[in-house]
């Protein structure tokens, strides 16, 4: 598997992995369309310095990992996506980008990340939690439908 940079040509192909990762997650009856999926990819890479990192196998983007400068915490990446497309889950994508993620933040000047996962989201959950993510805070409902997500955030050089 190869990670490797991606930028505004990769909007699409990151959206279209998420449209197929949230159908199957989140069991919708549909999947969204580019045009439903492609805004929240492009609002994610909006400020600089952003991040966007795209594992692929055999030449074709499989999973992918956005964000940028975290509103709020200087210095500080929020990472809005990461999402593996469902006939790549269980193969190890996910650890992939987000071990390729302290380099993107080191190369971008971040000195650490921040995101959000539903609770739910067992796979999320446990893959972060195994590779060093640290809860913040007590979990909260999104504000916009309710359903209850966790912070974590992740500081390579062990800091807070």
């Amino acid at each position: 598997m190869e990670i490797v940079h991606g930028g505004p040509e990769h909007v699409d192909t990151a959206a279209l992995i998420w449209a197929h990762a949230v159908t199957a997650r989140d069991g919708y009856d549909e999947v969204p369309t580019l045009d439903q999926a492609r805004p929240g990819i492009e609002n994610a890479l909006a400020n600089e310095p952003s991040l966007l990192l795209l594992a692929c196998e055999s030449g074709e983007a499989v999973g992918f990992l956005a964000g940028g400068p975290h509103e709020t915490e200087p210095g500080v990446a929020y990472i809005n996506y990461v999402g593996v497309h469902p006939d790549a889950w269980g193969k190890g994508v996910g650890e992939a980008l987000l071990r390729a993620l302290p380099d993107a933040l080191t190369a971008r000047g971040y000195t650490g990340a921040q995101l959000l996962v539903y609770v739910d989201n067992e796979r999320g959950v446990r893959l972060y939690e195994r590779l060093g993510w640290i809860k913040v805070g007590d979990p909260a409902p999104h504000p916009r439908h309710g359903r209850v997500e966790q912070r974590y955030s992740f500081f390579p050089s062990g800091g807070v």
